[in-house]
């Protein structure tokens, strides 16, 4: 006796709650999972491949649609954990889960940028100074002493003068404050 089919509403039911589920459990907003399934579907070939895989060539292009600038070794990075048997098709879990992480990240980068603009007073490509950081513990009526505000330069900063912090320096902070 051939097995039933299944109705074709209940599996693409399940589908999309089983996706839903997934996206929340990466912290995704359903905005961002829709932008992602939209960027993954259309490089899928349901006739040939069916809805729910894209071939590894098409990666660049995905994230492409998706905002994201890679280079040839991000893509191949990418590549070797969402195929690492190198049989030419990625999931959409699997482009999810990265797809989330880049986006993650994106807000991460975000986020440094507004804080450390903040200090640098809009002047996002320069790096914090002593004077920057006089002006931010005056804004915010906090009495530190001139030697203990280079202590704090000295300790985020990897430059050799160790008085002024850049944004990477910065996130580093950030990063290590938990904040992100």
């Amino acid at each position: 006796m051939p097995p039933r089919k299944r109705n074709p509403a209940s599996v693409s039911t399940k589908t999309k709650k089983a996706r839903v589920k997934l996206a929340q459990n990466l912290s995704l907003s359903v905005e961002e999972e829709q932008e992602v399934r939209a960027a993954f579907d259309h490089f899928t070939d349901p006739k040939e491949l069916g809805e729910e895989v894209i071939q590894t060539r098409n990666l660049k292009k995905a994230f492409s649609a998706l905002g994201f600038d890679l280079s040839v070794g991000e893509v191949r990075d990418i590549k070797e954990t969402v195929d690492p048997d190198d049989g030419g098709l990625v999931t959409y879990e699997l482009f999810l889960e990265v797809a989330a992480m880049k986006i993650k990240g994106r807000d991460e980068e975000l986020e440094v940028d507004k804080a450390f603009s903040l200090f640098t007073g809009g002047d996002d490509e320069g790096p914090i100074t002593l004077q920057h950081l006089k002006k931010a513990a005056s804004a915010l009526n906090e009495n530190v002493d001139e030697e203990t505000l280079k202590d704090m330069l000295r300790e985020a900063s990897s430059s050799s003068n160790g008085l002024e912090v850049d944004k990477r320096d910065f996130a580093d902070v950030m990063r290590r404050a938990g904040i992100l």
